[in-house]
């Protein structure tokens, strides 16, 4: 792997912003787990799905991101307002105040994530991003460390300072992906022409964040003291460290993918029955121990799916982001909250806080081995087909009198390949260059269900794109041999064309 400028800008981009969540755990979450919960869970469901949503929005209407700009400049506005908040709470204890200062930080630290992610998507591949992250892990969670022995202001003050380094390291990267975005008129149109470029968000890799980060919202909170979490950041910093060297191994990246979400999942089982058994045996706090080793695994594993992706289709990267993100929040937000249930339940009914750890155990273990021991992350990540941003659609030529018509050629493919009689009529226009909307305006279907129809023909046909159907109906027509009156014509015009001959030679 070749270590390039970018490459170490994202890295320190990288540590920046994994050491700034200390503060974002310890000065401002954990207050208001004591004193609000129910608005620190509003508002991290505000600021955490709600940018997301609105980005996905916008990526659907295609007028994304024209005002890159001016969000980068509101981050920085809602960063800094944000912490002269937070500041202001620790001198007057204001409730209010820390509420307005947490949803300011979260807003603006929303937009330089979306950055930090979009520059790692400019990396050459995926191994050298996931190195990347490896190593960003590793000393981002020392970071943290370092940031503990700080005074609350001054923490609050570096955590500024750490963010602002995310995005103006980033922000240049970034803006290739955004510029690319821009260009493009019609997203949906490339999407519809692509289909096997882009991922669905029921994709199974998205409910898989979903799982596991509702088991780390879990570890988050349990065993809290005074809502500030546990400290984890020497086995934090070691797993990180482990996976580092195992992804660094001379061998291709593709064979360490699975291996790491099987580890992961493992871990945290492991935690979750080492959960149980604290209610009866003092175990500390190993449950948090294990299950956040867990989680590191996954959260490189996060990172590959969302840039290896990105790498591959760059104008479907910041969909992936905003996707994964969503579910992220979403996993989080379950997972804090039923670790606050559990916390309430010990000591006061130890049953029932051991059935719900059950549940969470059973359940884990079901997903894990019944679900996803079909879903492999591998394909997710290496299984995209890469999207050419340039190549337009060519139309077919006008066949000759001679070649067979367009109409005549699907209709061989359909009997061919088992294609159903609407599927043959939606190929016919694919080949003839209709988009998405055109197709399901004259066939009286849905834009989803016309996607899913050109989805299962790609697949019968082995093509990959509208272009490549079209190259194919392309080339039957080419290649169409003569009907037997055509063959008698031709015929026919060579042999008066050889009397004619012999007749000029006589």
């Amino acid at each position: 792997m070749r270590i390039t400028s970018s490459w170490i800008a994202i890295c320190i981009a990288g540590i920046a912003n994994t050491s700034c969540n200390k503060v974002l755990n310890s000065d401002i979450i954990a207050p208001l787990s004591m004193t609000v919960p129910i608005w620190r869970d509003l508002i991290f469901a505000a600021t955490n799905i709600a940018p997301y949503l609105v980005i996905l929005w916008a990526l659907q209407k295609s007028f994304f991101p024209k005002g890159e700009s001016f969000l980068t400049k509101s981050s920085v506005v809602a960063i800094c307002a944000g912490a002269l908040c937070v500041i202001t709470y620790l001198t007057s204890s204001t409730t209010s105040i820390l509420c307005i200062g947490f949803a300011l930080w979260e807003l603006g630290g929303f937009w330089v994530y979306v950055l930090y992610i979009l520059a790692l998507c400019q990396l050459p591949n995926a191994k050298s991003a996931a190195i990347c992250v490896s190593v960003s892990s590793v000393f981002g969670i020392l970071g943290q460390g370092i940031l503990v022995a700080c005074p609350q202001q001054m923490r609050i003050v570096i955590g500024v300072v750490l963010l602002l380094t995310t995005l103006v390291l980033s922000r240049p990267l970034a803006r290739q992906n955004l510029d690319l975005l821009n260009h493009t008129k019609d997203i949906e149109a490339v999407e519809f022409s692509n289909p096997f470029s882009f991922i669905s968000p029921l994709n199974p890799a998205f409910w898989c964040l979903f799982v596991f980060n509702l088991v780390f919202g879990i570890a988050l909170s349990l065993n809290c003291v005074s809502g500030i979490p546990v400290d984890t950041s020497l086995v934090s910093a070691g797993v990180a460290l482990c996976v580092l060297v195992y992804l660094a191994w001379p061998n291709r990246l593709e064979n360490h993918v699975d291996p790491l979400a099987c580890a992961a999942a493992f871990l945290v089982v492991a935690g979750l029955l080492c959960a149980v058994i604290s209610l009866f045996l003092p175990l500390g706090n190993t449950t948090n121990y294990i299950i956040r080793a867990g989680d590191i695994c996954f959260v490189i594993i996060r990172f590959l799916v969302v840039f290896g992706i990105g790498i591959r289709n760059r104008l479907g990267a910041l969909r992936v982001i905003a996707w994964s993100a969503v579910f992220t929040s979403l996993g989080t937000l379950v997972g804090t909250y039923s670790g606050h249930v559990i916390n309430g339940l010990i000591g006061v009914n130890d049953v029932l806080a051991c059935s719900f750890l059950c549940f969470m155990l059973l359940s884990f273990v079901a997903a894990s081995f019944v679900w996803f021991s079909h879903f492999s992350f591998r394909a997710v990540i290496f299984g995209v087909e890469p999207l050419s941003h340039t190549q337009p659609i060519v139309m077919p030529a006008e066949p000759a009198p001679t070649e067979k018509t367009l109409d005549e050629c699907c209709d061989e493919l359909g009997d061919e390949y088992g294609l159903t009689k609407r599927e043959v009529e939606i190929c016919a226009l694919l080949a003839k260059g209709r988009n998405g909307r055109a197709i399901s305006e004259q066939c009286y279907l849905s834009y989803n269900t016309v996607k899913t129809h050109v989805k299962h023909i790609y697949m019968k046909l082995d093509v990959h794109s509208q272009q490549d159907l079209i190259d194919l109906v392309e080339d039957m027509i080419a290649s169409a041999p003569l009907s037997k009156n055509e063959q008698t014509d031709e015929t026919q015009t060579t042999s008066t064309t050889s009397c004619e001959h012999i007749a000029r030679e006589a």
